[in-house]
């Protein structure tokens, strides 16, 4: 089992570990780790905000770093759900729980990454093999790969903003990605595509040229298709009363990204025997 979790989720446990430990508990966590862990990271003299610099430091450079209990990065972030007070009221009666500031980024993180948790445990709220940061990792690949920065710009925003939890934000930015990355998409494919305005008029070039499946519903000139239906669901029109904004907008980063991916692996691949 490789790493379960997005770097931007490992880096908040970080911060949520730093918030609770003192000095002692810092040295005894390295300790925990292993004598190289602790030999490179020791540094007694310094801050606890700054030993845990060092450690996002050597969990970037050592990715996949073997420890007691696993991979570094996901026994972090499993340690850190552990410090996390549970939202639900103790009593019926009680009022709701907040939660610290430090807690809400990883809370956030954790459900891009497609993570709930529920009682003091992390329960997957996709199935296991979707894979989300993994997913996220190689749409970076192929963004950067073809060139679409504009759309890589639009995702790092989105993602940016759903971490700290400003959802119609975060909307917005999965709506302008997936657009780009279809514009950019009917760009190179069909050079034409070029002189025609966003959205619908390029994407019907995208079909017309069989990247998009008319038989696979995937695209309907008539507004029927499966991408033409979830253009619509991001962009409703009107009021929604009774939606929960992290969870709807975790639902639109999820469809977004698997779509997305699907795509990219497609435009990847198209052309070539």
């Amino acid at each position: 089992m490789g790493v379960l979790f997005s770097r931007r989720t490992v880096l908040a446990a970080i911060d949520v570990l730093e918030s609770v430990s003192s000095q002692a508990e810092t040295s005894a966590l390295f300790i925990e780790f292993g004598p190289d862990i602790y030999r490179h990271l020791r540094s007694d003299g310094f801050s606890v905000k700054k030993r845990m610099n060092d450690l996002k430091a050597f969990v970037d450079a050592n990715p996949e770093q073997p420890v007691d209990g696993g991979l570094l990065e996901n026994v972090l972030v499993e340690l850190a759900v552990q410090h996390m007070p549970s939202e639900e009221p103790e009593y019926p009666w009680s009022e709701p729980v907040t939660l610290h500031p430090v807690y809400v980024p990883l809370k956030h993180a954790l459900a891009q990454d497609d993570y709930a948790v529920v009682a003091g445990k992390l329960r997957r709220t996709l199935p296991e093999d979707i894979g989300m940061p993994q997913v996220q990792s190689e749409m970076t690949v192929l963004l950067d790969r073809h060139g679409f920065t504009t759309a890589q710009g639009h995702l790092d925003q989105a993602l940016d903003a759903h971490a700290r939890g400003q959802w119609a934000s975060a909307n917005g930015q999965l709506r302008n990605f997936l657009d780009s990355v279809l514009d950019e998409m009917s760009e190179k494919i069909d050079p034409s595509a070029a002189g025609l305005a966003s959205g619908q008029p390029r994407r019907t070039k995208l079909a017309a040229a069989g990247f998009l499946s008319i038989p696979l519903n995937e695209w309907d000139n008539d507004g029927r298709g499966f991408l033409n239906g979830l253009f619509k669901r991001l962009a409703p029109a009107g009021s929604h009363p009774g939606l929960s904004e992290p969870d709807d907008s975790t639902f639109r980063l999820h469809v977004v990204l698997l779509t997305a991916a699907l795509l990219l692996r497609r435009f990847d691949a198209w052309g070539k025997p």
